[in-house]
Formats: C-alpha cells, structure tokens, sequence
C-alpha cells in the first residue's frame, strides 16, 4: 500500500502552503483494494450507500489463526455462499452474487488482513461499491443481502476510547497511523530530507544550543502539525507517541494545546518495524488507557445512580427511544434477543406481543436487541462505550448490570 508521503528538509517551516499539501495528502483517495480500520467518517460513507435495485452483499468472516492456516477461511466463505446462492432460482441474479462472492474470494486469496480477528466486505459491482475492512474483534460469521450495507455487526467494534492515532517519530523518517487496540493502518509519512545534514553541518560552532537546533525545531513544528491534521482528519481520541526524546519532546511542546490534552503514554518501536510490530508496540499503553476511561465511564453511572442513569436492558433501551442517552454502555460479549415494534420503532425485551409504548401488535423478533440499541445510539450522536477491560467488567457486572446509559439531561 502506498502511504501519501510529505518531503521536508531543515529549512522548511510551517506555514500555510505545508498545512494545504498535509490536508491534500490526508484526503488522497485510499486504495479499497487493501484493508481499511473502521473510523466514523467510513462508517458514515457505508451508511449513505444505497442500492436501490442493486443487491449489496454485507460478509462478515472471522480469521481465526486455525482459519487462517492452509486455506481454512474458504470453507466458511462457501457456506456463507452456499446459504445465499442456493435458494435463488433467477438465474441472471444468482450469476451477478456469483461474481461478487468470487470478487471476495480473490480477496482473500490475494492477502488475508496481517491483524484483527476477522474481515467484513461490502460490494456492489453494479454501483462501484467495494469495501474491505480488517475487524479488530471477532463478528459472527454472516452475509446479507440488501439494498444497503448490513452494518449493524460492525457498528459494535466502535468505542468512544479505541480511537488512536499513533506518531513513531524520526528526523529523517516519521510515520502517522490511525490504531484500535491490536490494529494499525499506516496514513502519513514525512521524510525529513536532510535534516541531520543540516544540523551537522550548519549549527554555528559558538551557539551549539540556539541555530544548530533551529532545524529540529523546524521539522518538529510540522510533525506536531501533521499530529494534530491527522486527528481532526480521523477523528482519534488518542495521540501516543514512540521516537527519541529530544524530538518526541519537542514535538509536543509544538502541539496546540488541545491537542496536548490528548496525550497518551508514550511507546518504544524502531521506526523502520512493520505495522505489526507497531501495534505490539503500542497496545500496551491503549489498553491502560482504555481500561481506565472505561472505569471513569462506570463510576460516572454509579455516581448518578439508576434514578439519573439507566441501569439494565429495558430502562436503557427506553432511554433511547427518548433521546436521552448521552453515553450507550455495554460489556463487549453481551447479546440478548429482543423485539422491535414495527409500528413506532420501540425496543423492547421479550417476551412481548403488544407494545407497551403505542399498543400496536406489529412486533418482530430480533435475534439481538444490542446491536440494534448500539445502531441506533450512533444514529443518534451518542458516545459509545463498548467496555472490554477485565476490572470495568467486574465492576458492571456486579454493581449495574451488562448495559447501562449515561443521561444528556
């Protein structure tokens, strides 16, 4: 995959024009050929997807490494085509979902994705659409066809504290990714072109500690800029760094001072390391910082107590139908089937055959009213905490219960 790239030498300083070719570079179109990370500008463009006539395929497959040794991933996939292809009788229509699951299948043979637990592709060859995104949890293996995307399973590999941009900082190299936990994607690289020629050769001899890091100084200016481009531009929470002392500090004395609040503990990789290596690297300080915003996130609901919070399935999902949440809690495994009203959109736990919220007999099963509640609290601009770490679950499962709401008033 190539990395949009900026060259930049001693001399260069920050300025409007370097700002412009950051932000052009930060939008070149990605490659769909190669596995992306879910970030919310992605998950709003699979959102606006629509077919209309034209079939979506949604496949979620889970990579498990005994799936991914000799090829085992391709059982799985032909069962999930298998349960699509068979009960179609049109011919012309069976043949066009051929071609798309044989479009997945060369995928796959071509490059399994190198982290993560599984891959979701969304495609529609009739409207341009292909779509490969490495899952960072494990989705049960599905496929769905549809006038849009199925994002629902994807939805809930989203949280509010997995949202990480990570710097590996060098003077004459440094690379930007966007992380979750255990996942990287590489979106940005500087090339510090000369600079320890300049700073070898041009530091005046009798004021080693004002010119001769002028230099330095330049190129940290833009690599704190860049920093701070690439988490607007990706929307991160998180900013962690890896590279020399000198220039790591240096770097942050140059970030705006909201971006310096982002901060995270800083990590140790060789800059040259592939991506895995980097996300080995920097898993560690992301799962220190997840586990405690996801303690801070449960001792909030335990402060307000379940009369200014939800606490529980139903008063949550009531929560929601209202508009009040502010912040969706949910323990990561959790899943509970529920129903739908079809009438006013109510969510409820079973059993149920009339709604409570409109009286309507118009209910369906669904096979999990989480997902559901997650689709519709991101819907809603709510925040989303899917709580992970071993102690927040402790906490909820003993104190709250797996899911739970923060109120916006």
């Amino acid at each position: 995959m190539r990395v949009p790239a900026l060259t930049v030498s001693g001399h260069d300083r920050y300025n409007p024009e370097i700002r412009d070719r950051i932000v052009a570079k930060l939008h070149t179109p990605v490659d769909e050929a190669t596995y992306q990370l879910v970030t919310p500008s992605r998950l709003r463009a699979l959102a606006e997807i629509e077919a209309g006539n034209w079939p979506v395929v949604s496949l979620y497959l889970q990579l498990s490494p005994d799936r991914r040794v000799g090829g085992g991933w391709r059982t799985y996939l032909a069962s999930l085509s298998d349960s699509v292809l068979k009960p179609i009788a049109e011919h012309r229509r069976r043949e066009l979902l051929q071609e798309e699951f044989d479009r997945i299948e060369t995928a796959l043979d071509n490059e399994l994705p190198a982290l993560g637990r599984g891959a979701a592709f969304f495609t529609c060859r009739k409207l341009g659409v292909w779509r490969q995104i490495a899952v960072s949890v494990p989705l049960p293996d599905s496929v769905h066809v549809l006038p849009r995307p199925y994002l629902r399973p994807l939805v809930r590999t989203r949280d509010e504290h997995d949202r990480f941009v990570l710097g590996v900082l060098s003077e004459e190299m440094s690379r930007f990714f966007i992380s979750q936990i255990g996942q990287v994607e590489e979106v940005f690289l500087v090339k510090g072109q000369g600079v320890r020629e300049t700073l070898r050769d041009h530091g005046p001899k009798d004021r080693p500690h004002v010119m001769a890091t002028e230099p330095l100084k330049n190129e940290a200016r833009i690599l704190a800029h860049a920093a701070d481009l690439v988490l607007q531009q990706f929307e991160g929470r998180y900013l962690l760094f890896s590279g020399a002392a000198e220039l790591r500090t240096a770097v942050i004395d140059f970030l705006p001072k909201a971006v310096q609040q982002h901060l995270g503990v800083e990590f140790s990789v060789e800059v040259h390391l592939p991506p895995a290596a980097v996300a080995a690297a920097a898993e560690p300080g992301q799962r220190a910082i997840e586990e405690r915003e996801e303690l801070v996130t449960v001792q909030r609901l335990l402060d307000a107590g379940p009369t200014r919070s939800a606490w529980g399935v139903q008063p949550t999902l009531d929560a929601l139908r209202v508009g009040r949440v502010m912040t969706l809690i949910a323990e990561d495994s959790f899943a509970r089937p529920g129903a739908r009203c079809g009438n006013c959109g109510a969510l409820l736990e079973p059993p149920v055959q009339r709604c409570p919220v409109c009286e309507s007999e118009a209910v369906e099963a669904v096979e999990d009213v989480v997902e559901l509640a997650i689709e519709h609290a991101l819907e809603e601009r709510s925040a989303l905490e899917i709580v992970r770490s071993a102690a927040a679950r402790q906490l909820m499962t003993t104190k709250i219960g797996p899911m739970a709401a923060v109120f916006r008033w």
